[in-house]
């Protein structure tokens, strides 16, 4: 398909239709910071001093309320005898919001964040790739495994290292090469030593993670995930998944050391719950390789869904979501949210997943009647819906072939501007059993009534911006187009469900991303002319807001503020009367600065056609003039250029 040439933003349609995001947090801390927040919270187990071929799991509960730099308690004087103290307890996942940055691309209008599809005009939200890291989690070896850490002597001998320190709770004085050859050792207590240094190195060393490579230990850590030893499974994984963290050559290697289908295998035999968080540890974050993506759907997926998905989140008599570990769904839900930005043919692959879809909006429902929106896993499911919903309409057309026209209704707009918003006479209404369907399975729950009223209750209850971002985006999918569905989604979520309440707020939002997210969902539900007089009264206060207050630091919200100037010209044409108790001087002065500020490359011709087109409007300048306005400020130059732009892409 030819691409076209990008867009303005003075199109009469939305500029940001459709999203699609992938698990990024601005708002966590760093790594470290997240282990000790997280070692603080999670309880951990004693592992007992035993022989070599026989170490179960770690048992004696405790919990740790201090957090330690991590030791290994190693004998050097009886190695055959005994073994270093060792957790297999694990650290949880993190994730960030993504930041959103959107371009102006063909197709209607439409625009596209970060990843510019020309063809659709839709955007994804994607990880550049020094932002992978940030839906990934990195793992320190456990407090229990140590106290102290002395630096790792590399000019030491082997025969040095083991016999440099008799005291318990010192680091082996080994080298990262000596750590590797322990991972091929025949005794268990080197393979553990060696895995467990690996662990400790690539958490406090970055560049630990290319000579671990280099050295060939990877492929050596995967081999022990093949082991019979529950507490070397656990080391192991954790070694892989730290090494896995922000390195993407690692996340190949693992991969092509066959290292997904062992880690698949061992999450599918064993029934250790500390093997299970460092393997879907793991697992999350090898998923942010795009790669990767395809071989992970295929495989992981269905094995995921099946025993940790569906069972933690919908209980029956023969299951119970007691048995798997809370952040083992967590990190899970991360790595499907991770998937879940994929290609078309991926998308559809996951959408027809069995109960997948149909476990994350049951989980999300109960942690509402808990009074828990703000749980870190709903974020996840959210998220994961959210993305599952972008491009739905095209992806699925089966699924809306019953939407039919009802009846019609007079249209209230009289406004006989060249720029008014295109409509027909009459505004249709439509039947769509599906959406109202009292059982809804598998897909339908994307576009389901239930669904939209549990995005509206999260919207009115959530205080986590990534949760609220995830709700508006997922609505934006929906309300992309100019279709019988996207008006029929506009149409339910602000006349039946009494949405505008919850939005309208947002388009006040500190956070961009989601102010942005909010904008556009706006802007798509304006197109429906019927909704323009409920929306004049609670979104034209915001929208003259954002645009009262532009600075020129805001340049990173070009996109937001042009689509805040279309959102305003658009209800502004419907409904004049609302709009002149808005208009003020501080309106029009920031407009009339923005129209001429270039590092505004959208922004700035959007406000250049708004305020051409409040002097077109003769209701709007009677008001202007009264408030002392002159017709200069409106019509010059700059708003000219701007004019004539539009004009040219209205005769397009």
């Amino acid at each position: 398909m030819t691409v076209e040439p990008i867009r303005s933003t003075l199109a009469t349609v939305s500029t940001d239709d459709t999203s699609l995001v992938l698990p990024s947090d601005k708002m966590q801390r760093t790594g470290q910071q997240r282990v000790l927040e997280q070692v603080k919270s999670i309880k951990r187990n004693k592992s007992k001093m035993v022989k070599k071929d026989s170490i179960p799991s770690p048992t004696s509960p405790a919990s740790m309320t201090e957090y330690s730099e991590p030791k290994f308690q190693f004998s050097p004087t009886n190695m055959n005898g005994t073994l270093f103290k060792s957790s297999g307890s694990s650290m949880t996942a993190s994730h960030k919001r993504m930041t959103v940055r959107s371009l102006s691309v063909p197709n209607a209008g439409r625009s596209t964040t970060v990843r510019i599809n020309r063809a659709t005009g839709q955007s994804m939200k994607l990880l550049e790739n020094n932002q992978l890291a940030r839906s990934q989690t990195i793992i320190k070896p456990s407090p229990i495994q140590s106290q102290t850490v002395r630096k790792v002597s590399l000019t030491k001998s082997k025969s040095e290292a083991l016999g440099a320190s008799s005291a318990e709770g010192s680091l082996p004085n080994i080298t990262l090469q000596e750590a590797v050859e322990f991972l091929s050792n025949s005794d268990i207590s080197y393979q553990l030593c060696g895995a467990s240094f690996i662990q400790h190195q690539t958490f406090t060393e970055e560049s630990s993670k290319q000579e671990v490579w280099r050295l060939g230990g990877i492929p050596a850590l995967i081999q022990l995930l093949k082991s019979d030893n529950s507490l070397l499974h656990q080391t192991a994984a954790a070694a892989l998944r730290n090494l896995a963290f922000k390195d993407h050559s690692n996340k190949l290697e693992v991969d092509h050391c066959e290292g997904i289908e062992a880690i698949l295998t061992l999450l599918r035999n064993s029934n250790d719950t500390e093997t299970h968080k460092q393997l879907t540890g793991l697992l999350w974050n090898l998923s942010s390789a795009d790669k990767l993506k395809p071989e992970l759907i295929r495989n992981a997926l269905p094995l995921l869904t099946e025993t940790i998905v569906v069972p933690y989140s919908v209980w029956t008599d023969s299951n119970t979501n007691k048995l798997i570990d809370p952040e083992v769904f967590y990190n899970t839900t991360g790595c499907v949210r991770n998937l879940s930005c994929a290609s078309e043919d991926e998308r559809i692959t996951m959408r027809s997943c069995p109960q997948l879809i149909d476990s994350l909006v049951t989980y999300i429902q109960t942690q509402m009647d808990r009074g828990e929106p703000d749980d870190k896993s709903v974020e996840n499911c959210v998220c994961i819906l959210h993305n599952l919903s972008y491009q739905l309409e095209t992806e699925a057309p089966e699924q809306f072939k019953q939407i039919s026209v009802l009846d019609t209704r007079p249209k209230e707009n009289n406004n006989k501007s060249l720029f008014s918003p295109k409509s027909s006479k009459t505004q249709k209404d439509f039947k769509f059993p599906a959406m109202e369907k009292e059982k809804p399975e598998g897909v339908n729950w994307l576009y389901n009534q239930k669904t939209l009223q549990l995005y509206r209750s999260l919207l009115g209850s959530s205080q986590k911006e990534a949760t609220l971002e995830a709700c508006c985006g997922a609505l934006q999918n929906l309300t992309a187009s100019k279709s019988s569905l996207s008006t029929l989604m506009s149409q339910s979520f602000i006349e039946k469900l009494n949405g505008l309440p919850v939005i309208s707020p947002l388009l006040i939002s500190g956070n961009s991303s989601l102010q942005k997210t909010a904008m556009s969902l706006v802007g798509n539900m304006s197109r429906v002319s019927s909704l323009r007089g409920a929306m004049a009264k609670d979104v034209f206060p915001m929208v003259s807001s954002v645009l009262s207050n532009v600075t020129s630091n805001m340049i990173k919200s070009d996109s937001t503020i042009a689509t805040a100037c279309r959102v305003m010209q658009t209800l502004m044409l419907a409904e004049p009367e609302t709009s002149k108790k808005m208009i003020s001087p501080k309106l029009v002065e920031s407009l009339t600065a923005l129209s001429s500020n270039m590092s505004f490359e959208t922004g700035r011709k959007a406000a250049g056609f708004l305020l051409w087109s409040m002097w077109g409007q003769k209701d709007i300048q009677s008001v202007l003039k009264k408030q002392g306005m002159i017709k200069d400020t409106f019509i010059n130059d700059v708003t000219a250029t701007a004019y004539e732009a539009a004009t040219r892409m209205k005769a397009h």
